[in-house]
């Protein structure tokens, strides 16, 4: 019923997706930056920028459930995708600028906080009652193997290639979802015109 429900219905769809990408992304670069810090001689920071980090993740959470509800879940997801992004790319230099590691960090946080929010009333939004709950299921089900997938396959991406490329993929991930939901509601302009 979950997957016949996903498939007729492309918010839910995106919505899954949208929470799939930011879990990923997030846990991806978040898994490694202690990794990344310690090459470049900040390990001693570690700990209090992961402390920003999950600040960002739940600390403004009250705030961009109001937001996301007053702008709608696809805009939402298209800027918490970009804010993700530019988390991820501040990460990428944040080596050899120790502060920018903790700007990184908290946007990284806070852009998967507003996809999250926003993937998640999407899929709430967007299917019939009587099947929400378990469509619900499996979007967090997705999310967490997700999640799990890019933890487990961080380490092994920054030994073999490097952090720089872990999180450039990550960027890449993000901005193609911030352009595919642009192009979602682009296209339901179109359609209503």
């Amino acid at each position: 019923a979950a997957s016949h429900e996903i498939r007729r219905s492309r918010g839910a769809a995106l919505g899954i997706a949208a929470m799939a990408t930011v879990q990923a992304t997030m846990v991806a670069v978040m898994t490694m930056t202690p990794a990344h810090m310690r090459d470049h001689g900040h390990a001693d920071l570690s700990a209090y920028v992961i402390a920003v980090h999950i600040a960002g993740m739940y600390g403004a959470s009250p705030w961009v459930g109001r937001w996301v509800a007053k702008v709608g879940a696809e805009r939402a997801i298209v800027s918490g995708a970009l804010v993700l992004a530019s988390g991820t790319a501040a990460s990428v230099v944040a080596g050899y600028h120790p502060a920018l590691i903790f700007i990184g960090l908290f946007l990284l946080g806070l852009g998967w906080s507003i996809g999250l929010i926003a993937g998640s009333s999407l899929v709430s939004e967007r299917v019939a009652p009587e099947v929400r709950v378990e469509v619900q299921g499996t979007a967090d089900l997705t999310m967490s193997v997700c999640g799990g997938l890019a933890a487990f396959s961080s380490g092994f991406v920054k030994q073999t290639f490097s952090f720089h490329l872990l999180a450039n993929v990550a960027s890449i991930a993000a901005v193609a979802l911030a352009g595919f939901t642009a192009w979602t509601l682009l296209s339901r302009r179109v359609d209503a015109c």
